[in-house]
């Protein structure tokens, strides 16, 4: 079955991968902006124009830290027909609001228990069901720059992968309920992946000014493994010393434990946390892909479950449900995501090397 996300091969300068990121998912995007038009009135009782207008805050801090994306941005918008401030506030669409994060449930696995050797590390992420029809996968080649293979909406430079140097980062939505301006995380992403190594993907968090409240998944082909939670004004780093990381959205630093506002709002996140912990303890060493997608399938506690399906009975733009689960084999540089649900079965390769 073709998947319904699109796959689009990016290289060149930033105005390059831009246009031609905009113009081959010009649909896309345009239905992305469509969506978040209503979600911004519906969940925010705020209007795309105003939304727009407090994106511009935003600017300064990516101009100075990340320009090269800031020129991303204007060429998608370019390249798709609209405009820079609708490519820029989708991009800070996570700060613009801090009332409604998105939920998921992430899990990882060190060499010592990968087939072959291999890092792997995994989650679903859940969000407004009709984000499904707006996934696309980027393979993104930049002079000066590693290679990248990630997931994002359409219309968004950043989101969930990995690079060439074997940095994979997932994510975990958090709160504490409020937020500054400061860097958005799906620049926040990119910067990460623009990284070699383990020291530099905190150093790219840790030294920013940070927007809002959440938690980068990260590992290393070279056997790293860790959440490293943060706030707008702290972070924490939680390492796996060989044992497989869990996390799904509350904080497990004690540093933040006490400020945490989402836990109050999503309480099937102990759940899932607490399914994740179990599976893992049951599984079969090595791990490979399909045992990671076999637990983030698990539908313990549904449909508030780890593989989470929507409510026909909410507004189709009320409806939340795993949008969709990504592996990542950090060793081989793959990736394999879902096209819906985990437990539905339909899964696409990528890979940023032919050989492995």
């Amino acid at each position: 079955m073709k998947p319904q996300h699109i796959y689009i091969e990016l290289s060149g300068t930033s105005r390059e991968i831009g246009l031609k990121y905009g113009r081959e998912a010009k649909e896309m995007i345009h239905r992305n902006l469509a969506f978040y038009r209503t979600f911004f009135k519906e969940y925010a009782r705020m209007e795309w124009i105003e939304a727009k207008q407090l994106a511009q805050s935003f600017i300064f801090l990516i101009q100075n830290s990340a320009p090269d994306l800031l020129d991303e941005m204007h060429a998608v918008a370019e390249g798709a027909g609209v405009s820079f401030e609708d490519i820029l506030t989708l991009n800070c669409r996570s700060e613009v609001i801090f009332a409604r994060p998105d939920g998921c449930s992430f899990v990882g696995f060190l060499s010592e228990h990968g087939k072959d050797g291999h890092v792997y590390m995994g989650q679903t992420w859940d969000w407004l069901i009709p984000a499904v029809e707006n996934v696309c996968v980027l393979k993104i080649q930049k002079e000066g720059k590693p290679d990248q293979l990630i997931a994002v909406e359409a219309g968004m430079i950043g989101g969930k992968g990995l690079n060439s140097h074997g940095i994979g980062v997932c994510l975990n939505a958090l709160s504490v309920g409020k937020g500054k301006i400061g860097m958005p995380l799906h620049v926040l992403y990119r910067m990460i992946l623009n990284t070699n190594k383990a020291s530099d993907a905190i150093e790219a968090v840790a030294q920013c000014d940070r927007a809002g409240a959440g938690n980068f998944d990260i590992g290393t082909a070279s056997d790293y493994l860790f959440a490293l939670e943060y706030t707008p004004d702290n972070f924490d780093v939680i390492m796996s010393e060989g044992e497989p990381l869990c996390h799904t959205n509350h904080y497990l630093s004690p540093l933040f434990a006490a400020q945490d506002t989402f836990k109050r709002d999503l309480t099937d996140t102990f759940m899932r946390y607490n399914t994740l912990r179990r599976e893992v303890k049951k599984v079969n060493y090595p791990v490979d892909e399909k045992t990671l997608f076999g637990i983030l399938s698990s539908h313990q506690n549904f449909p508030d479950s780890v593989c989470s399906h929507e409510d026909p009975r909410d507004p189709k733009y009320k409806r939340f449900c795993t949008i969709y689960g990504i592996v990542m084999d950090l060793t081989a540089r793959r990736i394999w995501i879902t096209d819906g649900r985990p437990c539905e079965g339909k899964i696409a390769t990528y890979a940023l090397t032919k050989e492995v």
